[in-house]
């Protein structure tokens, strides 16, 4: 599959509204960034796989309720930026550099490896992987083809 200019625009937009949602505190918005079987490998940073709070659920609405239930204590600014967008099968693959500000005003850096599909609703993301930026000269090169 081939990626139209409007499919990478929509992907653009779907990455950036995360950041804008976080910074509302729009957690219940997520459906309209991520499926709702959502993976997110935050790993690196020291967080445990998201399940869903009832087997019967969906894991975006485990999301849901860690985004609530860090929120106060998250960072109170999120920017994306470099966005990188590839085909990958049926779907896409797409990195980009994450800024946040944290309440005492420190910044932190980050990269996100992010999986999308199409579903009726429009692009979102499947699965999302973020890894901290701790160190020059070792970040996530983006495939090239």
């Amino acid at each position: 599959m081939s990626l139209t200019v409007a499919d990478r625009l929509e992907i653009h937009e779907v990455i950036a509204l995360h950041g804008h949602l976080s910074d509302a505190g729009a957690y219940e918005r997520f459906g309209e960034v991520f499926t709702s079987d959502l993976v997110v490998d935050a790993g690196a940073l020291g967080y445990a796989p998201v399940s869903a709070p009832d087997p019967s659920r969906p894991r975006l609405d485990g999301y849901i309720a860690a985004s609530y239930r860090i929120g106060p204590d998250g960072p109170i600014a999120h920017h994306v930026t470099n966005v990188v967008v590839r085909a990958d099968g049926d779907g896409a693959r797409a990195w980009s550099k994450g800024l946040a500000v944290k309440k005492e005003g420190a910044p932190a850096s980050y990269i996100y490896e992010d999986q999308l599909v199409r579903t009726p609703a429009g692009w979102r993301i499947r699965h999302r992987t973020v890894t901290p930026r701790r160190e020059a000269g070792r970040g996530v090169e983006p495939a090239l083809d």
